[in-house]
């Protein structure tokens, strides 16, 4: 019997970040419906267009999503702050020979490229703007999103909601096999601390490949917002109203209130006239 091939675990605040192709495999299976849900905002609630959308993602990412919308004919930009999710992205693109553009950039400070903006639609999904770490920062980046949309464009942006009066950990798992490539991936969250409005976040994601077989383990910091801290940030983006919210079922027939029913908010922001 042959014996599996074990390496050495990896730590960094960036471990499951720089496995780009692990990463995508865990969030493969919510390509297609955030695909149909963002098109279904834009006829519902973006401006009047004809033919192909212009998109910007912040923290695109690996790209998954950059590569659904521009096969679905619409025009495409993002930006990463990681240099292995961008390269991925950039190959994932060329080999379905699509276009883009994709840069370096932060969320807080990013700089759109010259002779784009005019977007109908930004998104940022699954928690990625909790990153933002200050009040400053997140209003500057809604008010840098807000400018880049067209008027009537539209800001889809999810996140999980903080719920302080339940201190309890939580956890999540998702699991996915490609091939001989497997990944199982746990997610935990520690209580929110309230007064620093901070809650620490560990990744441990088990990967197999053939017969070899390794573990990344990933921390950091997110920022937490309960419903009407949401709602104090974005009456601080006053160029953006609130139209729509949902969860992250992508259901478009189900809105919700901006409450603690689920933790899981997916709120649609459209740029004023």
């Amino acid at each position: 019997m042959s014996r599996r091939a074990t390496e050495p675990e990896v730590r960094s605040s960036t471990a499951w970040y720089d496995s780009p192709r692990h990463y995508d495999m865990v969030y493969d299976d919510y390509t297609k419906p955030e695909t149909r849900f963002l098109e279904a905002m834009l006829r519902r609630h973006g401006p009047p267009a004809e033919g192909p959308r212009r998109v910007l993602e912040p923290a695109c990412g690996s790209g998954r999503l950059v590569e659904s919308l521009a096969r679905r004919g619409h025009r495409v930009w993002g930006f990463d702050l990681n240099e292995n999710q961008l390269a991925y992205a950039r190959a994932r693109l060329r080999r379905r020979c699509l276009r883009g553009v994709l840069w370096q950039d932060d969320l807080a400070g990013f700089e759109i490229p010259k002779g784009a903006g005019g977007f109908d639609l930004a998104h940022c999904l699954v928690s990625t703007f909790k990153y933002v770490l200050t009040e400053a920062d997140a209003v500057r980046h809604l008010r840098k999103v807000a400018a880049a949309l067209r008027p009537g464009g539209l800001y889809v942006l999810g996140l999980h909601l903080t719920d302080y009066a339940n201190p309890a950990p939580d956890h999540e798992r998702w699991a996915a096999t490609q091939g001989r490539t497997s990944v199982v991936s746990d997610t935990w969250s520690a209580p929110a601390n309230r007064r620093t409005r901070t809650e620490a976040m560990r990744t441990r994601m088990r990967i197999r490949e053939g017969e070899r077989s390794w573990v990344t383990e990933t921390e950091w910091t997110f920022r937490t917002y309960g419903p009407g801290q949401l709602r104090d940030l974005l009456r601080k983006a006053p160029a953006l109203e609130l139209v729509a919210c949902h969860d992250f079922h992508y259901d478009v027939t189900e809105t919700r209130e901006l409450d603690l029913s689920s933790t899981d908010i997916v709120l649609v922001l459209r740029r004023k006239a």
